[in-house]
């Protein structure tokens, strides 16, 4: 019993104050073996993010984690894993992030640094996209132009369209586009082998996406009464998003986007020392 409040305390001293948030350890979760599976050698850390500056936001993420070492001096970090996802911010947030076992002698991990992202849309800082009567908007992008992602409501009817519409231009003229116009095109184009992925199913919508994902925060709709259609989960295929209903989709419902602005966006570096291992 003891042991256990020791820890607890020491783990409380591992936070850090920065821009009226606490980062603290929330949990550790190591699993340790001698086998070499993946499953059986793990460790899973959750940090929670606390204050009242959070409480201006709405959404919490890691940005990215630049180093996280045990007291050996091991780097623990995946090259391919944590593509982080934002959290919704209530009163406090837990985040978990998946580090490689430390070294089996290690007490202690003794950094964890990076960045979290702090996300508030709205509609004044141009995070909040609105889009009616988008069903009569297909091959073209969405979005406004210089966010750094385009997205493109897609059928296999305006697809097929888009198709010989192009063909039948010169090369020449492609060459007239902006380059995030002419790369829409191309993507577009080379969606053609795929087609197939598209359901057509009336209760399904699919878009195209290019160019940087992360920033497509959310895509939802909205119904005439102002509320959010509750959707039965998606699937993705190289750049295409297929989101899934359990109703047909109603033409007169508002696509709503949220996507990450320079202004929408508050990144605070982080730190956190010497938190022990179980």
């Amino acid at each position: 019993m003891y042991k256990k409040f020791q820890i607890t305390y020491l783990l409380s001293f591992s936070a850090i104050l920065l821009f009226g948030q606490n980062i603290t350890v929330n949990n550790i979760n190591e699993r340790r073996s001698t086998s070499d599976g993946y499953f059986d050698n793990k460790c899973e850390i959750e940090l929670r993010v606390s204050g009242d500056e959070i409480r201006k936001f709405k959404f919490l993420k890691f940005s990215k984690i630049d180093k996280a070492i045990d007291d050996f001096d091991i780097d623990l970090l995946y090259d391919d894993k944590n593509d982080f996802s934002y959290e919704k911010i209530e009163d406090d947030v837990n985040l978990k992030l998946e580090i490689k076992k430390p070294s089996r002698k290690a007490t202690v991990i003794k950094e964890i640094s990076g960045e979290i992202s702090l996300f508030n849309p709205t509609e004044a800082n141009g995070s909040v996209v609105k889009i009616s009567n988008y069903q009569a908007k297909t091959n073209e992008n969405l979005l406004p132009v210089g966010l750094g992602v385009q997205v493109v409501f897609l059928t296999k009817e305006s697809l097929e369209k888009f198709s010989k519409e192009q063909e039948k231009k010169k090369e020449e003229e492609l060459k007239k586009l902006s380059e995030e116009e002419r790369k829409m095109a191309e993507g577009l184009l080379s969606l053609l082998d795929g087609i197939s992925y598209l359901s057509g199913d009336p209760n399904n919508i699919s878009f195209y996406v290019e160019g940087d994902r992360s920033k497509l925060v959310d895509l939802y709709f909205v119904d005439l009464d102002g509320q959010k259609v509750n959707t039965n989960g998606w699937s993705s295929f190289n750049s295409i998003l297929e989101y899934i209903f359990s109703e047909p989709i109603n033409p007169k419902w508002t696509l709503v986007f949220n996507i990450e602005t320079p202004e929408s966006v508050k990144k605070i570096p982080f730190k956190i020392s010497n938190a022990f291992l179980p």
